[in-house]
């Protein structure tokens, strides 16, 4: 019935600061005119406004003045900006190099022009690549962390007219990152977005050797810490079951403990650990972490996560009380957590009318949800089959569909075994067989079923705690975690 809340909180595609707003402005339609490079005999704008008038007749007045030309310089670069200027953008250019001559290596001056120059490039001026290279081998190593590499300009110019064309150009955006990586190899930017482009292409060892670089070259970098362990789960993840691969999840669990240090405050990080915490079954980490994402962020979704947390664990009163906290933050009882949670408590009842605002609120369900409405409603004597027929179902998966094909008589049992091949889909074959054979009365064969599932160890997975409470409801033992 698929993890719950299973998304993993994944790394976004990076976009610094600069390069978030250079997004914006070309998505806006704010697209720069090429740039030009200012000549000696450029006239003033002195109807651009009062204060570039009276900046200028300054500057006119005392013309070896550095701080009126950085001065007229932002008023210009402000003004181009508004008013979409081409011109006042020459003249600032044009005031941010006078400083330069007056005073040489002015970092606040070279910061502005470069930056100036990157929004160009951004643009997809080859000029502009070029000036900003220039100012940029100037900077000390210290500046140059302050701003984008040249080539991560290139590359998100290259990121923007491809996801506008439709047509996918991946060297063309890896020979770009490569270079900023060459530009800026104390910059954790482009080896994050490398390796998360080549994640994308499930090129594991690529991406974690991208990453593993540049950890190498930075040792203070949350986010890449963050990102090898969001790389080995994804890597886990990828054969359909990150059970199969408790290596990998050791491994990010490990990466992600390294990154805890570096940004402790970050609620993701716990989130992540909490998870694969309760995946390796160490789960008195796994509450201490979804207790720590409470604290730093007490919303109503974080708080439904550790509810669900106490709640696979059996922790039935302790997983009540947050529910009823996050139902205070905002939850609404459509929220799975509620009818998941008394699912597992055996509260068919409630579990029923909550399960019944969760379908209201559902454009679309998936198998597992189908599943639910039965088995809610043989439990709860609830009907909702005149609810069902009134969404849209959809497979993700070709085990899905195997799924829905057994429990809907299409698939024979034998059959339906036959199509599970690692330990994620065999615990659903197990259970569901189990709660055929619970319908059916034939106890013996349920409680051997239900044990099954448990038996693969999938933690996470809402079909375990379901089959200890129907193994409890027939007198059955079962083995403690």
């Amino acid at each position: 019935m698929i993890l719950f809340r299973q998304s993993r909180r994944t790394y976004h595609p990076l976009l610094s600061a600069g390069l978030l707003t250079a997004t914006l402005l070309l998505m806006s339609g704010c697209n720069h005119q090429p740039l030009i490079e200012p000549a000696a005999t450029i006239t003033t704008v002195t109807s651009a406004s009062p204060e570039i008038a009276a900046l200028e007749a300054e500057v006119e007045q005392t013309p070896n003045n550095a701080e009126l030309h950085y001065k007229l310089g932002l008023a210009y670069i402000v003004y181009a900006e508004k008013n979409k200027s081409a011109r006042s953008r020459e003249l600032a250019i044009k005031n941010f190099r006078q400083v330069l001559k007056l005073v040489p290596g002015n970092i606040a001056t070279l910061k502005l022009l470069y930056n100036i120059y990157y929004e160009d490039i951004v643009a997809g001026n080859d000029q502009a690549f070029t000036e900003a290279s220039s100012i940029f081998n100037q900077l000390s190593a210290t500046t140059q962390k302050e701003v984008n590499a040249p080539s991560l300009g290139v590359f998100l110019h290259h990121y923007l007219a491809q996801k506008k064309s439709g047509k996918k150009n991946h060297p063309e955006l890896y020979s770009a990152l490569l270079a900023a990586i060459h530009e800026q190899p104390a910059s954790d930017k482009a080896y994050i977005q490398l390796a998360k482009m080549y994640r994308e292409e499930n090129y594991f060892p690529l991406a974690l050797a991208t990453l593993k670089l540049g950890a190498e070259q930075i040792t203070d970098s949350g986010d890449l810490y963050e990102a090898i362990a969001n790389t080995y789960e994804a890597r886990a993840e990828a054969n359909g079951c990150s059970y199969q691969q408790t290596a990998y999840i050791s491994d990010a669990i490990h990466f992600y403990q390294q990154a805890v240090p570096l940004a402790p405050e970050t609620g993701a990080l716990h989130f992540a650990l909490a998870r694969l915490y309760l995946d390796q079954n160490l789960y008195q980490l796994a509450l201490h972490e979804s207790s720590i994402l409470v604290e730093l962020e007490p919303t109503a979704e974080n708080i439904a996560f550790s509810a669900q947390n106490y709640s696979i664990q059996g922790k039935e009163r302790r997983a009540h009380t947050l529910l009823e906290q996050a139902r205070t933050k905002g939850l609404t009882t459509g929220d799975a957590a509620y009818h998941e949670i008394y699912m597992n408590s055996g509260e068919w009842t409630k579990a029923a009318l909550s399960f019944t605002d969760y379908l209201q609120a559902q454009k679309n369900i998936s198998v597992y949800d189908a599943i639910k409405a039965d088995i809610i409603g043989q439990q709860a004597d609830m009907d909702f089959s005149k609810l069902i027929p009134q969404k849209q179902l959809v497979f993700r998966s070709e085990w899905e569909a195997a799924v829905y094909a057994f429990w809907t008589n299409k698939m024979t049992r034998s059959q339906f075994e036959q199509t599970a091949k690692n330990s994620c889909e065999l615990t659903e074959y197990f259970f569901y067989s189990g709660y055929r054979d619970y319908s059916a009365g034939k106890l013996s064969a349920a409680r051997q079923n239900f044990s099954a599932a448990l038996q693969q160890n999938t933690y996470r997975f809402i079909e375990r705690p379901l089959a200890r409470h129907f193994l409890t409801s027939m007198g059955a033992k079962y083995p403690a975690d």
